[in-house]
C-alpha cells in the first residue's frame, strides 16, 4: 500500500514538473510575441502527444514542434489569435461609446469577437494535429465552420476558458509562472476534441 502510494505521488509530482516546465518553455518563446502563435501550436501539440502517447517529455515535444513549420505555424495561429484581440479592443472601444452607430458597430463587433473565440479552439488543435490541409483561408473557414455548429456546446467553454484565464493573468500575473498558460491550452483543447467528438457522432448517426 506505501509503495503504491508512493508511486502515484511520484508521478503526480513528475506530471507536475512537466507542466511547470512546459509552460515556462511557452512562456520564454513567446516573449519576442511574433513567436507565440508558433509556441502556442508547439505547447498544443505537447499536450496531445503526453495524453495520446503516453510521452512525458513534454519540453522535448514543444522544441521540435516549435522548431517545424514554424512560419505556417505563425500564419495560421497568428491570425486567429490577432483577430480576437483586435476584436476585444473594438468592443472594448465602443462598449464606452454611445449613439446609435456605435451600439451598432458594438453589436457587429460582439458577433465577430464569438465566432472568432468559438473557432480559435479548433485552430489550436488541428493546427497541432498537423490537420490543417488546404490554403490558410481554406483552413479557418473550416475552423469558423466547426465554432459555428458547435457554438452553444464549445463556444461559451471556449469564452470562459479564454476570458477566465486574461482575467486572472491581469489580476494576478505571477499565475503565469504558474502554469495557468498551459492549463488554459489544456482546457481549450478538452473542449475542441468534445467538439469534434460530437460532430462526428452526429455525423455518423
Amino acid at each position: 500500500m506505501t509503495g503504491l502510494l508512493g508511486t502515484r505521488i511520484m508521478a503526480a509530482l513528475a506530471a507536475l514538473f512537466n507542466v511547470l516546465a512546459l509552460n515556462l518553455a511557452l512562456l520564454v518563446c513567446s516573449l519576442p510575441v511574433v513567436t507565440a502563435p508558433a509556441a502556442v501550436s508547439a505547447a498544443t501539440r505537447a499536450l496531445d502527444r503526453w495524453r495520446q502517447d503516453g510521452d512525458d517529455q513534454v519540453v522535448r515535444e514543444f522544441l521540435i514542434a516549435f522548431r517545424a513549420r514554424w512560419a505556417r505555424q505563425t500564419v495560421l495561429v497568428g491570425v486567429p489569435l490577432a483577430a480576437a484581440v483586435l476584436g476585444v479592443l473594438e468592443v472594448r472601444h465602443f462598449a464606452v461609446g454611445g449613439g446609435a452607430g456605435g451600439r451598432l458597430a458594438l453589436g457587429f463587433g460582439t458577433v465577430a469577437l464569438l465566432v472568432t473565440i468559438s473557432a480559435l479552439g479548433y485552430v489550436f488543435v488541428l493546427t497541432a494535429r498537423e490537420q490543417a490541409d488546404g490554403t490558410p483561408a481554406e483552413f479557418w473557414t473550416r475552423c469558423v465552420r466547426l465554432g459555428i455548429r458547435n457554438a452553444l456546446a464549445t463556444g461559451p467553454l471556449f469564452a470562459v476558458v479564454i476570458g477566465g484565464a486574461a482575467a486572472l493573468a491581469w489580476l494576478d500575473p505571477p499565475l503565469l509562472l504558474l502554469g495557468l498558460p498551459v492549463l488554459a491550452l489544456q482546457l481549450l483543447r478538452l473542449a475542441a476534441g468534445f467538439g469534434l467528438r460530437r460532430l462526428a457522432t452526429r455525423t455518423a448517426s
